[in-house]
């Protein structure tokens, strides 16, 4: 392939080296430029003294083929003068910029297309192996389907600005048809996201915010694409007031929030490049909110959050330096950059004290994206939980020392006098607590049957514990008169390559790689395997942890997981625990107490599941709805971490 991009000579070279340089097929007969849809505007495509050509479909006159040339000279210029390198800044270097995000997105190691056109968009070289290997006809024939098929996956979107970014140096090897179908075909999908999708969405960003930007950027020569980027501007700036929805289309899913950030952040450079316009203090503070849920999806190497670990992506284009999160990093660079590098473990922040540096917080939780992510601390991936609810089961990913323990859906499974019920309803938060000591998060979910199904999220986070637990209760407080048999199970899907390790003759497991990360205690179920108990924890043929429980009425089912490695060659023991009201033993249908003990260490759990009444456990008198507290062995005190009553849970 050609790549000098001054030599006239190579005028019509592409023919001669893809197949893809045809008209591609369906595109629209119309000769020349397309002009801008919806307007009144007749204006000629091409800069005076340049008029639109009148061309057959096999040749073109003399005069057109001077108008070509000189268009073709023009944008020469201009990507020598506005270079991507002068515009994007160093990521342009080998075309890493565009392809920021691209396998967080697509869960797949960056495509031989996307590779080209990135470098392409950057007037990198390019191998002519490597384009020789690329079916341009079907990719082309992609970019005009794009619009009939309606498909604005943030994905295709961002290749469609690839595609844009590329036009300067695919003039020189597309025939002059081809180009200008291209061009077409670009401009009309822009048109049909401006029509079909709100101002918030992902797509209205990338399309009709930066790749009619790219396009007033990259021809600014043709009218019908410098007339663009005051509606582009318009488009980014519209975008980033909708701050909440915006925010939440982005991170939802924790899929596209990588695309969403770059484009941001390339839209960002554009403006400041090529327009006088200055940033509002709302756009700055979009793009830093979105930096930070990069940063806290971010994982050790960089990796992203809810990402399958049997996946090997590298993600190079987003780690390397100039890379994109160097780039998110900047967007607050008092608190991201210490916390991003954190993140993907190049440095420690547990030994600095806390006025020395100013990091973000270890709990974020949008619950219009229906996204949690809850930390220890920045720098410590060990019980770290990405919880994304936005489905019919919870998506959950428990984090090791570096690696997932737990990945995948939670399914649930509900059984009443033998029946199976289903959900009726979508997940919905309740409560959430947090404070330097405790992070808890509390979820619901409507079942057949008249119950609820409440999982509630726990990290203690000195202690590195982590509390998930499943309860069946009814949808409304009234008395219960059928004492009828409630049966739970909840599978736990064991991440990739995790080891899982059982005790002899105790319930306990280890989860782990090379070494043992956690253990992992079923606190419903008896101690020892020998004995009656109303609760098992076993795994599966297909590696899930099935965690089932049978009781009356109601229940509550915790999984305590430990992450402190010093705590486990000690001497542990759990128990459920005595609850009393009024000298009365109650039953567990109407609340349950546990207590977990490692070592010296013991922990009070305490879960009412009927009423708002006075009760005691271990001789701590409580009324809440769930009671997490440190027990000391010395004194019998109990410290309170975490305390929910119903006010809190109906705010």
């Amino acid at each position: 392939m050609p790549t000098d991009l001054q030599d006239d000579a190579h005028e019509d070279s592409f023919s001669h080296e893809l197949p893809g340089s045809r008209k591609v097929p369906g595109s629209r007969e119309k000769s020349g430029a397309p002009a801008e849809r919806g307007s009144s505007d007749t204006e000629s495509p091409l800069t005076e003294p340049l008029a639109e050509p009148s061309l057959s479909a096999s040749m073109f006159s003399s005069d057109a083929k001077d108008q070509w040339k000189s268009l073709r000279k023009k944008v020469r210029l201009r990507a020598e003068k506005q270079s991507a390198k002068k515009v994007l800044g160093r990521a342009a270097k080998g075309g890493n910029v565009y392809r920021w995000g691209i396998e967080s997105a697509t869960r797949k190691p960056i495509g031989q297309l996307d590779d080209v056109l990135s470098r392409l968009a950057c007037n990198k070289k390019v191998g002519k192996k490597q384009i020789q290997a690329i079916d341009w006809t079907a990719e082309l024939e992609a970019v005009t389907n794009q619009s009939s098929l309606a498909d604005f996956s943030p994905v295709q979107c961002s290749r469609a600005v690839m595609w844009a970014a590329a036009m300067p140096a695919l003039i020189d090897h597309l025939e002059y048809q081809t180009w200008w179908d291209l061009l077409q075909e670009l401009t009309g999908f822009r048109e049909t996201v401006m029509d079909r999708e709100g101002s918030a969405t992902l797509p209205r960003l990338i399309v009709a915010g930066e790749m009619a930007l790219t396009l007033a950027w990259r021809l600014g020569d043709l009218p019908s694409c410098a007339r663009l980027r005051k509606a582009a501007i318009d488009s980014v700036a519209r975008w980033c007031e909708h701050e909440e929805d915006s925010i939440a289309a982005t991170i939802a899913g924790a899929k596209n929030a990588r695309l969403g950030l770059a484009s941001l952040i390339r839209c960002q450079r554009i403006i400041q490049a090529t327009t006088k316009q200055k940033q509002t203090k709302q756009q700055k503070n979009v793009r830093a909110d979105i930096a930070t849920w990069v940063a806290a999806l971010t994982a050790n190497k960089g990796s992203s959050a809810l990402l399958e670990s049997s996946l090997k992506l590298a993600m190079k284009d987003d780690i390397v330096k100039h890379g994109l999160l160097d780039a998110a990093a900047q967007c607050d660079p008092s608190s991201l950059v210490p916390a991003m590098n954190a993140a993907i473990g190049k440095t420690q922040t547990g030994g600095r004290l806390v006025w020395e540096i100013s990091l973000p917080e270890t709990i974020h939780h949008c619950e219009q994206a229906k996204l949690i992510v809850m930390m220890c601390e920045w720098d410590v991936c060990a019980g770290k939980m990405n919880i994304d609810y936005s489905g019919e089961n919870v998506r959950l990913e428990l984090l090791g020392k570096k690696q997932p323990v737990v990945f995948g859906d939670l399914e649930s499974s509900i059984e009443i006098d033998g029946n199976d019920q289903r959900p009726i309803g979508p997940w919905v938060s309740t409560c959430e607590f947090t404070d330097d000591d405790v992070h808890f998060v509390e979820l619901e979910q409507s079942w057949t049957g008249g119950v609820i199904l409440q999982r509630q999220f726990m990290t203690i986070r000195d202690d590195r514990a982590v509390m998930v637990a499943d309860s069946v209760v009814p949808r409304d407080e009234s008395p219960t008169t059928g004492n009828r048999v409630i049966r739970h199970a909840s599978r736990f899907p064991v991440a990739y390559q995790t080891n899982v390790d059982f005790e002899q003759e105790t319930r306990e497991l280890f989860l782990g790689h090379k070494r043992n990360e956690s253990l992992v205690i079923p606190l419903a179920a008896n101690e020892w395997r020998v004995g009656m108990t109303d609760a098992t924890l076993r795994l599966t043929d297909d590696h899930h942890l099935l965690l089932s429980a049978n009781g009356k009425d109601r229940l509550c089912n915790p999984l305590w997981f430990d992450f402190q490695k010093s705590r486990f060659k000690r001497n542990r023991t759990w128990r459920q625990l005595t609850v009393a009201d009024e000298l009365r033993v109650v039953g567990r249908e109407e609340a349950v107490g546990f207590r977990i003990q490692l070592g010296s260490e013991q922990w009070l759990l305490y879960r009412s599941l009927q009423g708002s009444r006075c009760r005691s456990v271990m001789s701590k008198h409580l009324i809440a709805d769930f009671f997490a507290g440190r027990f000391y062995m010395n004194d019998g005190s109990v410290e309170e971490i975490v305390s929910v009553d119903d006010d809190d849970e109906n705010q």
